[in-house]
């Protein structure tokens, strides 16, 4: 039986390691290397291609990091009770809060965000493209951030 639970935490930080190096992956190698070398168009098209394939691979690796977590809290016998009542209760809830964020700002992302600067570009529109490209940059960089603090509070978890 602890294999199975071995494989659960293995698979809990295959998603963390997925969601977390494509992210690093596309902001520092993807985005700037496309940009160097091809033209607006053309490296709009390639970093929405890229991007729609990894939103794939991250949509799976968030949901497989919220299942096994789940699974892994149950396993540990956490109730509901101790995430607000214990340190590593409240430690495992903020990772939950974190995760929770993410989902939404990788939607805003790629619902919102994305497809304006696209519409704006489209348009002509250099300003417009300009400020939700810095919208963009902005919700990179709070991705970013708030994965970098749900790791620390993982790594924070274990004695």
């Amino acid at each position: 039986m602890d294999d199975i639970w071995t494989l659960v935490r293995w698979l809990h930080l295959l998603g963390v390691a997925t969601w977390l190096g494509g992210m690093i992956f596309l902001g520092a190698v993807v985005v700037p290397v496309v940009r160097a070398s091809g033209g607006v168009q053309a490296s709009r098209d390639l970093i929405t291609r890229v991007a729609r394939r990894f939103g794939v691979i991250g949509g799976a690796a968030w949901f497989l990091i919220l299942i096994t977590g789940f699974g892994l809290l149950d396993h540990r016998g956490i109730k509901f009770s101790e995430l607000t009542e214990t340190d590593y209760g409240r430690r495992v809830l903020e990772k939950f809060v974190l995760l929770i964020l993410l989902g939404v700002a990788v939607v805003a992302h790629s619902v919102i965000q994305g497809p304006r600067v696209r519409r704006a570009e489209e348009a002509g529109n250099e300003a417009e493209a300009r400020r939700w490209k810095m919208i963009g940059g902005i919700l990179d960089g709070l991705m970013l951030l708030m994965t970098l603090a749900a790791l620390w509070l993982a790594a924070s978890l274990v004695p």
